[in-house]
């Protein structure tokens, strides 16, 4: 949910519930490996660079081993060439975990969600959001600073002699503000609810909202992110978010539409309605993830 003061980093919007798909199955019971037999995980079968599928399962039920299989190192370095090796290691792992548990377990459904993943947190995965601005980038992102040019001089960056005072930055740019639900300046609530996680939330009443998601998603998770903001910034806790969002939001419906621009704009339309980055996230469909997850290829591609 984005307010006035809030630069194209969405929140999380109220509303959504719990949703069970009419052609959800149980995962199939792996049969046993024959003597000699490799498999996708197997020492002698490649490394994760040259193997399209590494899945858990022996067979997917849906016909298509890449739909349920987890996805790969070298796949997401295809969608995030200039990110740190920890970086592409720690969102590897983190949605290979819990990407059954929230149904995007098919290929079309996971270039759905890392087409918007992708904008969201940038070229670099970035989790938490940057408010290294200068005093000229406050002025024209934040109403408050266009209304108070004084203070984007004393806290914007000024090189060579003078950092952006990030802390300052968060709490008047997105305190006292009403649609993110961030209390006064002096709160410190505009800072420590700053943007985070891989569907970016920014402002207390956003946190609050997507822990709704998380708590109708996956009861007992442990993930408290209004007490522990921080965490939303953890590949983990910033996995569990934003999947528990797009299931909640019953994305996976509109991403079963097709591969459209059109359906992706459904979709985009849903995590964050009033950015101005439609195109780029078709572009990140079309020329990225829809190749990365091979959508043409898969049996199931409406």
């Amino acid at each position: 949910m984005s307010g006035s003061n809030t630069p194209t980093n969405p929140g999380v919007a109220s509303g959504g519930s719990p949703i069970v798909l009419p052609d959800q199955v149980p995962l199939p019971v792996p049969r046993p490996v024959r003597e000699g037999e490799q498999t996708p995980t197997s020492p002698n079968a490649g490394d994760e660079a040259t193997s399209e599928v590494d899945s858990t399962v022996a067979a997917c039920p849906n016909g298509c081993p890449r739909c349920c299989a987890k996805i790969t190192t070298q796949q997401v370095k295809d969608m995030w060439p200039s990110a740190a090796s920890e970086r592409i290691e720690g969102t590897k792992d983190a949605f290979n975990e819990f990407f059954e548990k929230f149904e995007i377990n098919t290929c079309l459904r996971k270039a759905h969600f890392f087409a918007q993943v992708m904008k969201e947190v940038g070229p670099k995965i970035r989790l938490v959001e940057s408010l290294d601005y200068t005093p000229a980038a406050l002025k024209s992102t934040f109403s408050y600073y266009r209304n108070n040019p004084d203070m984007a001089d004393l806290h914007g960056r000024v090189p060579p002699d003078q950092a952006a005072d990030q802390e300052a930055i968060g709490n008047h740019a997105y305190g006292s503000n009403s649609q993110l639900g961030n209390d006064s300046i002096e709160s410190g609530n505009g800072y420590k609810y700053r943007g985070r996680g891989y569907i970016q939330v920014t402002g207390k009443y956003n946190y609050e909202q997507a822990q709704k998601h998380i708590d109708s998603e996956y009861p007992g998770s442990g993930v408290d992110i209004v007490t522990n903001p921080e965490t939303l910034g953890e590949y983990r806790t910033g996995m569990i978010a934003s999947m528990a969002y797009w299931k909640a939001k019953k994305i996976n419906l509109k991403a079963d539409m097709g591969s459209t621009g059109d359906d992706v704009d459904r979709v985009t339309e849903i995590v964050n309605k009033h950015t101005k980055t439609y195109a780029d996230r078709r572009k990140n469909f079309e020329d990225t993830t829809k190749v990365v997850f091979k959508v043409a290829e898969c049996p199931n591609h409406p």
